[in-house]
């Protein structure tokens, strides 16, 4: 088996593989010091946000029940938190419900099975 090296793109980290997460779930991990979560849906798109609610601060979002939503016309990935089931979408962190803060969301690339992530700041 051959393994290819893939230099780092400006601006992101590596963080994991893929196989690490299992469709449909989230993981918890550390990245530069900082907690995230990490997602993989069903559908095999790949998301990370702030590990911490946006309410309450807890550290619980990868424990959050993945879904997804139609938003003009189109499906969404969204993540529920588990202690208040707000929903927020993983692309761009918005709360879909009443006045709730948005909840802080990474970008994520795929790349020769690695997962890279813009660098929290």
């Amino acid at each position: 088996m051959t393994t290819q090296l893939i230099d780092a793109p400006a601006g992101l980290a590596e963080l994991c593989s893929t196989e690490d997460l299992e469709a449909g779930w989230g993981e918890a991990a550390w990245l530069q010091g900082r907690q995230i979560a990490v997602y993989r849906t069903e559908a095999d798109g790949f998301y990370a946000s702030s590990h911490h609610c946006p309410s309450t601060g807890a550290k619980v979002m990868a424990r959050g029940i993945l879904g997804d939503a139609t938003i003009e016309g189109r499906r969404v990935a969204t993540i529920a938190c588990p202690l208040h089931k707000e929903i927020y979408r993983l692309d761009t962190g918005d709360c879909l419900g009443a006045q709730g803060a948005a909840l802080n969301v990474f970008g994520v690339q795929e790349l020769g099975g690695r997962l890279w992530i813009e660098v929290p700041r």
